[in-house]
């Protein structure tokens, strides 16, 4: 567990959340805290860290102290000035631990955490130090949410999915989960949107394809490239890359290009575009003719780009998020819901 002077984050920010949680759920009102003795007690932490956070909240404004009574929130309206609490909403994406987030992460984090303030919702985004299932449940249990928007959420997180909604944490997810599991679950249709792809290169005539990157969110539009080929009855030379310990993508491109393997179609995942790009032009491989192109629109950095883009409706699925949380806050009870947003495909010209 990492320190700030010594002090150990987490435990500061336990306490810290208490605090701020008696605050929020109290407008208007100057609710009394335990002694740091019984604070100390409760987190399981030093009373010099308990004195240490209360001072920092103290000098903030959000705490005072009463001579011989005790220590006070401040009702000062530091919330909500009309007295009222809205319901508060976190927003995790995957593990909690990414020490950076690209392009679609912040895309669905920032219009998802729009959509839901403007329907006056409170919003924290979390940041996660826990490893086990066990201690990630009591980590999120300490965030003091109504519900809990979860990003790119695995199949193996179910059972703390389970664990959450069962101690009384809404959870509406974003990811690859199956129907079957029976959680309120919005995802982008990629392997609708691979399929598309893979329709348009084969009446193209477009047989060898170099895929890159092979990883749990393209895997689903791989699937598709593969059965649009498989439906048609036609042989699909595919070479799938992935990060390797040992070879890093584009190293394993490099190798298979200086075989003499040229692909007739290049699909790039992500913020590998402008390398691969760079890469194919090192190997004098024609991307406006001899080679189809096809990447995410947001993905695109050049105005020379040719070849077929899909554009992830980001906004859309942040509305639909933020308007199935405030169904469900309403309703607890509705029976879940499994949306597949499809995912539109456009050409551009190499003068766009």
């Amino acid at each position: 567990m990492s320190n700030v002077r010594g002090r150990p984050v987490q435990e500061s920010l336990k306490i810290r959340h208490y605090v701020m949680n008696l605050i929020y759920t109290h407008p208007g009102e100057a609710v009394m805290l335990p002694s740091s003795v019984e604070l100390s007690r409760m987190f399981g932490v030093a009373r010099s860290t308990v004195t240490l956070v209360l001072q920092a909240l103290t000098r903030e404004g959000y705490i005072e102290g009463k001579r011989g009574i005790g220590t006070f929130t401040k009702c000062n309206g530091t919330f909500f000035p009309d007295r009222r609490k809205a319901p508060l909403v976190g927003l995790l994406y995957g593990d909690g631990k990414f020490f950076f987030y690209e392009y679609s992460a912040w895309s669905l984090l920032s219009c998802t955490g729009r959509s839901l303030t403007r329907s006056l919702r409170m919003v924290r985004h979390l940041s996660l130090v826990s490893m086990s299932d066990d201690e990630m449940f009591n980590e999120i249990r300490s965030q003091y949410l109504d519900a809990l928007v979860w990003f790119n959420a695995s199949e193996t997180r179910l059972p703390l999915i389970r664990r959450l909604e069962e101690a009384g944490i809404l959870i509406v997810t974003c990811g690859e989960l199956p129907e079957e599991a029976a959680v309120d679950n919005f995802r982008f249709d990629l392997h609708g949107s691979g399929r598309e792809m893979g329709l348009r290169l084969l009446a193209e005539g477009r047989r060898r394809v170099f895929f890159a990157v092979e990883n749990d969110a393209s895997r689903s539009r791989l699937r598709g490239f593969e059965d649009a080929y498989r439906e048609a009855g036609r042989k699909l030379d595919l070479h799938a890359f992935r990060e390797e310990p040992s070879s890093s993508v584009f190293d394993q491109i490099a190798a298979k290009l200086e075989a003499g393997v040229i692909p007739d179609a290049f699909y790039t995942h992500g913020e590998y575009l402008s390398g691969i790009l760079e890469l194919l032009k090192m190997h004098h491989v024609d991307t406006v003719s001899q080679c189809r192109m096809l990447a995410e629109f947001h993905t695109i950095h050049t105005p020379e780009f040719c070849g077929i883009v899909s554009e992830v409706p980001f906004e859309e699925l942040g509305d639909r998020i933020a308007r199935r949380v405030s169904e469900r806050l309403a309703d607890a009870s509705a029976p879940p819901v499994h949306v597949a947003l499809p995912v539109p495909l456009k050409v551009l010209q190499a003068a766009r």
